[in-house]
């Protein structure tokens, strides 16, 4: 038997707004992401990263390096090896929906891409191929990214969960990083160095 909510609980469901889960998630090797994910965008009727929402192909090859390297550090949070998208068709093919079909990318762009670009061989962390680092604990096969499937049918919805998830972000401006880079310089200067 549902409890009952309160008229409290209802409105505060009315302002927080929960927004919905996944409807089935897979973790997917590295070296294996691009072609796994393709599979699934043939299996339910094509697949689009970059749908007019998104905002494109963002990171410089630089970037690209650096997260790669950040993942190889272990400094990257679970949040981070998380690529989610949509399939308007993904529990029933005979819906109503104004999304076309197959899976389109809601979140994770610009990981899904320096991950298969690290995986070819286009992003050397740290110099190295993925292939020189084949038999080391730093193989793309020993490291995972979640795929995530939502099912919304109505573009409407698919917009309200996108901004949900990428507004209010503020990334650090070039001069932030700069001053703690000077910062930092500062600090191996005075003593005590680093190991």
């Amino acid at each position: 038997m549902a409890r009952e909510l309160s008229e409290f609980e209802l409105h505060a469901l009315s302002v927080i707004k929960p927004l919905r889960t996944a409807k089935w998630q897979a973790d997917f090797r590295w070296d294996r992401l691009e072609e796994n994910v393709a599979s699934l965008g043939a299996e339910y009727g094509g697949l689009e990263l970059i749908p007019d929402f998104q905002r494109g192909h963002v990171w410089t090859r630089a970037q690209q390096v650096h997260f790669i390297e950040n993942c190889l550090r272990g400094v990257v949070a679970s949040s981070g090896f998380l690529i989610q998208f949509n399939s308007p068709s993904w529990n029933d093919e005979s819906a109503d929906s104004d999304l076309p079909p197959g899976l389109q990318c809601v979140d994770g762009l610009q990981r899904y891409t320096a991950v298969t670009e690290f995986a070819k061989g286009n992003v050397k962390p740290f110099g190295f191929t993925a292939q020189e680092l084949l038999r080391t604990q730093f193989h793309p096969g020993r490291f995972h990214m979640k795929v995530a499937v939502h099912d919304f049918t109505l573009r409407a919805d698919l917009l309200e969960h996108y901004l949900s998830i990428n507004a209010g972000g503020t990334p650090h401006a070039a001069e932030e990083i700069e001053r703690v880079q000077g910062l930092l310089a500062q600090a191996k200067q005075s003593g005590i160095q680093t190991q």
